[in-house]
């Protein structure tokens, strides 16, 4: 149980860590590159609540009351498709260019922490939760990596080259 609730704390970690990527990021851009990132710090803040309930019942030493693992499925939605002008943005921006690098990574780790979690996990509800936030993540993960792929061919093209 302490492993467990150990591996909650971090999950909620990285998940705040989400928030002020996606949040800072939002901040800096505009149109729909703004509201993408908005759209993810929400994602990422219903992430942490999610987390955060179910640490709490855990620790009361109570089974979680509510089926996350089916809300999660239910609120699971399609790629975005980025336009050519949204990459150029986001390649024209270095904190932005920056934030997809570190988010990718975020995103890649909660992916995989949550699926180690999830083979740890003996209980069906718990196991389903985890696997659920995992698939959640890998979404993400493959969101920012095409973002980022497509992106660095204008990043090259905007950038002057020169000595900082």
């Amino acid at each position: 149980m302490d492993a467990l609730m150990q591996a909650i704390k971090n999950a909620m970690k990285a998940e705040v860590d989400s928030v002020t990527i996606y949040s800072e990021a939002a901040l800096r851009a505009e149109g729909d590159v703004a509201e993408f990132f908005a759209s993810r710090a929400d994602e990422e803040k219903r992430h942490y609540n999610w987390l955060l309930q179910y640490y709490k019942e855990l620790l009361g030493g109570h089974s979680p009351s509510t089926n996350v693992a089916a809300e999660l499925k239910g609120t699971a939605h399609p790629s975005p498709i980025f336009s050519q002008e949204f990459l150029r943005r986001v390649a024209s921006d270095r904190h932005l260019s920056a934030a997809v690098s570190s988010a990718v990574l975020l995103e890649l780790n909660a992916t995989e922490h949550y699926r180690t979690m999830a083979l740890q996990a003996h209980e069906p509800h718990l196991k389903a939760f985890l696997n659920s936030l995992a698939d959640w993540e890998s979404r993400h993960y493959a969101d920012l990596l095409k973002i980022q792929d497509e992106s660095r061919q204008y990043w090259f093209e905007i950038q002057n080259f020169e000595p900082f």
